[in-house]
């Protein structure tokens, strides 16, 4: 079933893990549009190697565990001059009288603590504390960012406070080669999701909360990573830094690397994220003081192709105005 499974994505693992199968449980699929949480992770034309098919717990639960190795395109399964891709955990169980494919989520947080607050549903890892204040916090942004881009809130929120990234993939199911540490967090918007992968920031991820209550805004439209990326780091900062730290940040980057101008952060996609999703805040701002949230969601939905012309009819001035406006601002921001 597993092999027949993934015959059908023909080598498109991502672009197919919404793509609906008889074989995936049905309630999964119909809980998140993007149900193939950790396939969403596989390389195009990844070579599978199952490394084992193993029984949970015979005692409480029927489901297998199922563990496959994927090795990039053009490689051989354990070809010592090749490193895996990375190492994917799904679980077949019984629906009725048939087996069906599930995620590792459900199986690996069904210990959590778990607890709601507003329409956020958090589970923690064991090694860490609820922290009730961050998450009544984070329960109210959802509501003041929805009410002020003028969109409705996600039923539910469903929040995951880990140790690390490492542990937020782990618990989707997925291992890879590289170790990231308590560096940062990812969110799945169209599942209504976030994982929370720094410790001291836990339950109130502002910025991958804004990524799920934003997503009305932007769905159906083209976007840019300067902007859908910026205006979640101008509400909720990015890489553990709050906005006005990441733009001290960005600052000393400018200073650092006097080649460092707007125009390359918008056209050269080697510039760090970091930097990116900074310099796209300080423009939210500027956004936001000549034309309020209407603008703001204009220039979220604002394609790569047409983001000097949005930004010079929104700003009303030149290009090179704004560029010089942007630095001063990234200056003034810093500075405080």
């Amino acid at each position: 079933m597993w092999s027949e499974y993934l015959a059908s994505k023909r080598g498109q693992f991502a672009t197919n893990a919404r793509t609906p199968s008889p074989l995936w449980d049905a309630t999964e699929q119909a809980t998140w549009p993007m149900y193939d949480l950790a396939g969403f992770y596989l390389p195009d034309h990844a070579i599978p190697e199952v490394l084992s098919v193993t029984p949970v717990n015979a005692s409480v639960d029927s489901a297998y565990q199922i563990v496959t190795r994927f090795w990039p395109k053009g490689s051989a399964a354990r070809d010592a001059a090749a490193k895996p891709a990375l190492t994917m955990s799904v679980y077949a169980r019984r629906v009725g009288r048939r087996w069906r494919l599930a995620n590792a989520l459900p199986y690996r947080t069904s210990a959590w603590v778990h607890a709601t607050r507003g329409r956020i549903s958090f589970r923690v890892a064991p090694a860490l504390r609820f922290d009730e204040t961050k998450a009544v916090r984070a329960a109210r942004f959802v509501d003041s960012v929805a009410t002020a881009f003028g969109v409705r809130p996600p039923p539910r929120l469903d929040y995951y406070v880990t140790e690390s990234v490492d542990q937020a993939l782990d618990i989707l199911g997925v291992v890879v080669p590289e170790r990231y540490g308590a560096a940062g967090g990812f969110s799945k918007p169209v599942n209504a999701q976030v994982f929370s992968g720094i410790p001291a920031i836990g339950e109130e991820y502002r910025h991958e909360i804004a990524h799920v209550v934003l997503l009305p805004v932007i769905r159906g439209s083209s976007t840019t990573l300067l902007a859908s990326e910026g205006v979640p780091t101008w509400l909720g900062g990015t890489a553990g830094r709050d906005f006005p730290e990441s733009v001290r940040h960005l600052a000393s980057q400018l200073t650092a690397q006097p080649q460092l101008t707007l125009d390359t952060i918008v056209d050269d996609m080697r510039v760090s994220s970091d930097i990116r999703n900074a310099a796209g805040a300080v423009l939210a701002a500027m956004v936001h003081e000549a034309g309020g949230v209407d603008a703001v969601r204009d220039y979220l939905r604002t394609p790569e192709r047409d983001i000097r012309k949005v930004l010079e009819r929104q700003l009303q001035r030149p290009w090179s105005a704004i560029a010089a406006e942007w630095r001063r601002r990234v200056g003034r921001i810093a500075a405080t």
